[in-house]
């Protein structure tokens, strides 16, 4: 729920159960485990179509395209991204994870933001855990275990105690999160419990996992196969609106496509294909509804009428880009991701045509934008005025949303190896030219949004051996991003530092390291 919307509701406990296939196992840190059983799927039947296009074929089609595989740039000696994998990088996210717990023990709240300028200037604003972008900075702890445990400990310090201190703090912040995996009140599951599936994924510990697929099956919930969508939002509040009532208003939002990974990534290890064919037909929903037919830029929200089947558009909008015919742009991020997500699940060509489309239209307005020398951070909306005084930043530059860049660069990654992978088959041209942009929007990310002023390191207490870093003067690894900055917002907030922004920076570069393309991890 990319917003400051609610449903943000204390969290539902479910009744009802039914196995998730997953064995119980106790977790080698203590944690608070869920049942074994997970609430039960949805009972009405999907259509039929949805049953009998559904598949997850074990190579993709086989329809001639023009591909071929393009020479991979070499980042050894990348001095200008070798930013990704500073020794800065990892410290800021260690510092927090370890004066965080100090300050709030019972993580009742996660950090989300940091102001530029105010009292607290520098130190993350927190949200309620129950807030969408709870996962993302557990999410980013596991980052940089996985690059522990590939690419070893920051030079000078012990891999194994640098290892078991980081796990012991990824246990501690990820734990709570198994509490959330039975919600029904949000669509935002996917990012919340991200760091469960890393969890499994780094440590094999099956309570991950089963927390992971109960918060997939709860997701299933919110689908209603009349309409052929999950529900986003069960309501939508500004100074402009107010839409509360859910037997009239059906609210989908662009965001969503990238919590459909969380159905698929569940649907294959539990063996359960409704779960995998809710988010086809989901994305099928969001492709048709929320893609701009023209430019392929997108819309932020669709309010789909409930009573109808088929999904038929009431009205489409936004919530928080700059108006409801602009180009937001982290929303456009949103599609390039999750659309790219979904074809790398289901392999089905009106996917990879899709992040095709969103991508070239993101790309598109980069390449436009007057925000120089850094275009390639993002306008936060493409089509704000940028003469305005409310759309400038602390610099003085155009408004912009760093998170939206590095959400997009995760997503063109993905459709980078999806094409390469095609030309591995069959052949055909594909010049590079996505691997190219997102080496560019971290360049410009780098150059541009890097915290500069205020530099982490690791220090080693001599006499237990403790690793820490001391305090700093900015949590977040990067600047610049914008949340909320529609003038209607009830909260707007704008060109400060993000939780996920970061997150979405470490994630691009332990993909650039899974593709072998090795910058030093230092």
């Amino acid at each position: 729920m990319d917003s400051t919307n609610p449903a943000t509701a204390s969290v539902p406990t479910s009744s009802a159960s039914s196995t998730t296939g997953i064995p119980s196992t106790s977790m080698s840190t203590p944690v608070s485990s869920p049942p074994v059983s997970s609430p039960s799927m949805p009972s009405a039947s999907l259509p039929v179509s949805i049953k009998s296009d559904f598949k997850i074929p074990d190579d993709a089609t086989t329809e001639a395209i023009d591909v071929s595989i393009p020479t991979l740039p070499s980042l050894s000696s990348a001095s200008s991204l070798a930013g990704l994998y500073s020794e800065n990088v990892a410290a800021k996210i260690w510092r927090v994870a370890e004066s965080y717990l100090e300050a709030v023990p019972d993580l009742s709240t996660y950090p989300e933001y940091i102001l530029p300028s105010d009292s607290l200037a520098g130190s993350y604003k927190s949200k309620p855990a129950t807030f969408w972008t709870c996962g993302f900075f557990p999410a980013s702890l596991y980052c940089i275990l996985e690059r522990t445990m590939k690419h070893g400990a920051p030079d000078g310090l012990p891999t194994d105690k640098f290892h078991a201190q980081l796990l012991a703090l990824c246990r501690r912040w990820s734990t709570p999160l198994h509490a959330q995996t039975s919600r029904t009140n949000s669509h935002d599951l996917g990012f919340i419990v991200r760091s469960l599936r890393l969890d499994w994924e780094l440590t094999g510990e099956p309570a991950s996992l089963r927390g992971y697929a109960e918060a997939a099956v709860s997701l299933a919930k919110r689908y209603d196969p009349l309409v052929g969508a999950i529900r986003s939002w069960d309501r939508a509040m500004s100074h402009r609106y107010e839409i509360t009532d859910p037997t009239r208003n059906f609210l989908v939002i662009v965001d969503s496509m990238c919590n459909m990974d969380l159905l698929f990534y569940a649907a294959r290890h539990t063996h359960n294909p409704q779960l995998a064919a809710i988010a086809t037909q989901h994305a099928r929903t969001v492709l048709r509804t929320l893609v701009r037919p023209d430019d392929d830029s997108t819309w932020h929200v669709v309010n789909l009428d409930p009573t109808l089947a088929g999904g038929v558009v009431q009205y489409q909008m936004t919530h928080q880009g700059y108006s409801d015919s602009s180009t937001w742009s982290r929303g456009q991020a949103w599609a390039v991701l999750g659309f790219a997500q979904t074809y790398g699940w289901t392999a089905l060509p009106e996917f990879l045509e899709a992040t095709q489309r969103v991508s070239d239209c993101f790309l598109k307005r980069l390449d436009e934008s007057p925000a120089e020398p850094h275009k390639y951070v993002p306008l936060w909306d493409f089509d704000a005025p940028i003469e305005d005084a409310d759309q400038k930043d602390s610099n003085g530059q155009p408004l912009r949303d760093t998170s939206a860049g590095m959400i997009a660069a995760n997503g063109l990654l993905l459709l980078h190896q999806a094409l390469t992978a095609k030309a591995t088959r069959i052949g055909g041209k594909y010049d590079g030219k996505y691997l190219t942009a997102a080496l560019g929007i971290a360049h410009d990310t780098l150059a541009y949004s890097l915290d500069r002023e205020d530099v982490a390191a690791f220090t080693v207490d001599g006499t237990t051996g403790a690793i820490h870093v001391a305090p700093g003067t900015w949590d977040a690894i990067l600047r610049h991003s914008t949340a909320n900055n529609n003038q209607y917002a009830l909260m707007r907030y704008s060109d400060v530092g993000l939780v996920y922004a970061d997150y979405y920076f470490l994630e691009f570069g332990n993909q650039l390291l899974r593709m072998g393309l090795h910058v030093a991890p230092r």
